[in-house]
């Protein structure tokens, strides 16, 4: 078996989930966690299975197509994938707070496979973030600017690299309190 992370969206109607994860299981994937993000162009289900070592990426597709799922990314996982995202997100905040890890490595682990760069263009309000990338101010001067071109950023995830920079910016001061 392998295990595949799946993020694919689906209307956000009654039933539509349960379709794409029927077509999932008649291939005989299992799915091991599932988060869904709410965005305007539906619910976005990110998926991490375990699939027979048989199905490639293509036949992954084809069951989210065949499930009415669009918009499908898949890539393969390995056992970290395994550790629920709470207990994943708590883990880097403490990284952050004892200073085993910066912000930028933090926020690399939470989204990915992205880059991160770093520019002293603090103007005010430049946060926000679209599909591929966003723009975080950094707590120690600076803007942060973080981009993706798969899969496409969602807003649960926006909001936990904005809640790091937060725990950032507030153990920074701490520290300088200190």
């Amino acid at each position: 078996m392998t295990l595949w992370r799946i993020r694919a969206t689906v209307d956000d109607r009654p039933g539509f989930l349960s379709v794409l994860t029927a077509s999932l299981a008649l291939r005989k994937v299992n799915i091991l966690s599932v988060q869904v993000h709410t965005t305007e162009s539906g619910a976005v289900d990110d998926f991490l299975v375990e699939a027979p070592d048989e199905l490639s990426v293509a036949d992954l597709a084809e069951a989210v197509r065949r499930g009415r799922g669009r918009d499908a990314w898949i890539a393969q996982a390995d056992v970290r994938g395994l550790i629920d995202e709470p207990t994943r997100v708590l883990a880097l905040a403490g990284k952050v707070l004892d200073g085993t890890a910066t912000l930028e490595e933090a926020i690399a682990s939470l989204l990915g496979d992205c880059d991160i760069s770093w520019r002293a263009d603090s103007s005010t309000g430049a946060e926000g973030y679209t599909a591929t990338g966003m723009q975080l101010q950094d707590p120690a001067g600076g803007t942060l600017y973080v981009r993706r071109p798969a899969p496409p950023i969602t807003p649960a995830e926006y909001a936990r690299a904005h809640a790091l920079v937060g725990l950032a910016q507030v153990a920074g001061r701490r520290n300088t309190a200190a």
